[in-house]
């Protein structure tokens, strides 16, 4: 996002203007409840009437669903950083450094290199669908071996979503010497399952195939996601290797296993009959599941073995061995139960899916860290998430 951009969204957003209250939070309050119409002090991507982009600078996590407290906290903060930069206009040398300097702090980044969001190789063809791209940010290196790479696959319920997302964090990794590609795969209303999952395989043979091309170490993948993302990254991570070695197409030979996964309120299973034994409320009957396998809630009950059978082989748990990678799961939710009751979309992100694969993976002897927020402390670490994530990566990847 450019910074000419950030300053115009919230611009017209923010000034009193617009939104006439007492003060910014409160303005900003008032506009969120509005949106909120159920009262659940949540809102989802659908509720929320501002622009795209502004929705997913607060949705950090990625998991599709603002809580209304830490987003008007969150625009506060961008509005204060507003507020500071010049208001003429920002085509000065002068002016452009100021703007910079508003700019949320990175750890670790250099403030001149923060705004390079904008991908090396961007919408790289991997299929024949308008949604088989990927974009390549390159990592800064200090020679011209190969570096390793993070595949990131977005969230947003398999119904919605871009890999424009993966720009907000892409520095987090490249300026650790990581390479970062972000990737984009049919939805549920351009194919239902397992096309999606079929894709993310493609282009992560894709990505190994011509990994030479961008410098990328093919033996040194990691993949992570937020939501769906983290779903379709453990079912790569999980499943038996996709290679053939006699297939005629050469992308097909390469392999799918990887090296570490970092996922972000991850589903661990699409299994609706797990879900509702094992996650409170009406998570199960989502929407999003419904229309990923094509069934309603309504037949449920005359679903056929066939199609249990694609269900089970899309979900990650139904796949997970002692052959699994380092795990790392971060969720912003309290594993206490009751929070899965409130409503669905705190069901479908429960800690419970994690915390029921971490079970399987302390059985095995398998590298699991897995994060909830409890308190400040724990929300204070968890908006750090990717400091430690960084750590995990660089130690899995064999950087240290």
């Amino acid at each position: 996002m450019t910074a000419r951009f950030v300053a115009t969204i919230l611009g017209v957003l923010l000034t009193p203007s617009v939104l006439p209250a007492q003060n910014d939070s409160e303005q900003f309050s008032t506009r969120l409840q509005r949106d909120d119409k159920n009262g659940d002090g949540k809102l989802t991507k659908a509720e929320f009437t501002g622009p795209n982009r502004l929705f997913q600078r607060l949705d950090g996590d990625g998991d599709g669903q603002l809580i209304l407290k830490d987003a008007a906290k969150k625009l506060k903060e961008m509005r204060a950083r507003v507020g500071e930069m010049p208001r003429q206009g920002f085509g000065g040398a002068a002016n452009r450094t100021q703007l910079e300097a508003a700019r949320p702090r990175v750890p670790g980044v250099r403030p001149e290199r923060r705004s390079q969001v904008r991908p090396d190789h961007e919408n790289v063809r991997y299929g024949e669908h308008e949604r088989h791209v990927f974009d390549i940010f390159q990592a800064e290196t200090e020679d011209e071996k190969p570096a390793p790479c993070m595949i990131w696959i977005h969230g947003g319920g398999f119904r919605r979503g871009d890999k424009s997302e993966g720009s907000l964090f892409a520095r987090f990794l490249t300026k650790n010497g990581i390479h970062f590609v972000a990737l984009n795969y049919r939805l549920s209303h351009h194919a239902i399952a397992p096309a999606c999952f079929h894709d993310c395989a493609r282009a992560l043979q894709f990505i190994r195939r011509n990994a030479e091309k961008w410098n990328i170490d093919k033996s040194r993948i990691a993949v992570g996601g937020g939501s769906a993302g983290a779903g379709l990254a453990q079912w790569l991570a999980f499943s038996p290797d996709r290679a053939d070695p006699a297939a005629k197409d050469p992308v097909m030979r390469e392999s799918t296993q990887i090296s570490a996964l970092v996922l972000f309120n991850a589903q661990t299973t699409y299994d609706f009959r797990w879900i509702k034994e094992h996650i409170p409320g009406e998570a199960w009957r989502g929407e999003g599941l419904q229309e990923l396998f094509g069934y309603t809630i309504e037949s449920v009950d005359e679903i056929g073995v066939e199609r249990y059978q694609l269900i089970e082989e899309c979900s990650p748990m139904h796949h997970f061995s002692r052959d699994a990678p380092p795990m790392l799961f971060f969720y912003r939710r309290s594993k206490d139960p009751k929070i899965a009751e409130q409503n669905a979309m705190d069901g479908i992100h429960h800690p419970i899916f994690g915390l029921e694969l971490k079970k399987l993976a302390d059985e095995l002897g398998l590298e699991c860290d897995l994060f909830t927020v409890e308190n400040e402390k724990d929300l204070a670490f968890y908006n750090r998430r990717w400091d430690y994530a960084i750590k995990f990566l660089r130690k899995n990847l064999q950087m240290e």
